[in-house]
């Protein structure tokens, strides 16, 4: 694995490809709302910025029709070498992949019509060059898509579990020492404003879900997946990993049980 594919917070491997699949169908509905919302059309140039396995490129690829073009912009060889392979299963012949790190590369795209972001600038160490790197990307007009975090804090379970609340206290703290920002979100429009955009519209988005429901599985299977990354990591310990484990499943037992999800700022931004 190279050290691209090493530095990526949350991994790359199987089980990370298959929760963030999870995570897409359980966001798709409410993504391509706010795509809508957007005015993304047919015929647009799209940039899907930090697209990771592609499932959102696949889903712009359709949105856009033959006649517009996506382009999924990643530097996970892995990711990228999915993505290609997805979108050929969707028959989405109007996707191109670009491998590159988006705070170091130069990006040769002046003219995108919008630039879609979900879950990127959480993990930037320096999130106001992200935003100042798509607003260059795009022509006067066009529009920056961001959902990112807003109030990580709010993920949590009822009843409450203490180690449940140190879960989530690990996975913040190893995204800031990785040189994130959980709470990203809370910045984003100072840096639009500062690249020369405007905020067109912003809307909170957070779910709550009991066992029996679809949308608990994103939760729950994010907390599965990075009990063994914090492990890994070097961050907790297995007793620790075996308590939380026996929490979900005593949750996942009580049928009024809530696991509500973090907030999500979802912000849609104009270049002027």
């Amino acid at each position: 694995m190279n050290c691209k594919e090493q530095d990526y917070v949350l991994g790359t491997h199987d089980a990370e490809i298959g929760r963030l699949q999870l995570q897409h169908g359980v966001w798709r509905q409410h993504v391509q709302d706010c795509w809508q919302r957007s005015g993304i059309i047919a015929g647009m140039r799209v940039v899907d910025i930090g697209c990771g396995p592609g499932f959102a490129s696949a889903d712009l690829a359709e949105t856009v029709g033959s006649q517009g073009h996506v382009i999924g912009i990643e530097r996970s060889e892995r990711f990228i070498a999915f993505a290609e392979h997805h979108c050929r299963a969707r028959g989405a012949q109007n996707v191109s992949f670009v491998m590159a790190d988006v705070m170091q590369d130069e990006l040769p795209i002046t003219d995108a019509d919008a630039i879609w972001c979900r879950w990127l600038a959480i993990f930037v160490s320096d999130p106001q060059l992200l935003v100042s790197q798509m607003a260059g990307m795009l022509k006067p007009g066009g529009k920056l898509i961001f959902h990112e975090y807003v109030h990580y804090e709010t993920y949590q379970s009822i009843p409450p579990s203490t180690r449940i609340e140190e879960f989530i206290i690990h996975v913040m703290r190893s995204w800031r020492d990785f040189g994130g920002e959980p709470n990203v979100a809370r910045f984003l429009p100072a840096y639009l404003a500062a690249a020369g955009c405007r905020v067109l519209e912003t809307r909170p988005i957070s779910f709550s879900a009991q066992p029996h429901q679809p949308v608990w599985q994103w939760p729950a299977s994010f907390i599965d997946v990075n009990l063994q990354r914090l492990l890994d990591l070097g961050l907790v310990d297995a007793d620790w990993v075996t308590a939380v484990k026996d929490d979900m499943r005593r949750l996942e037992a009580n049928p009024n049980a809530l696991l509500i999800t973090p907030m999500v700022l979802e912000i849609i931004a104009e270049k002027i």
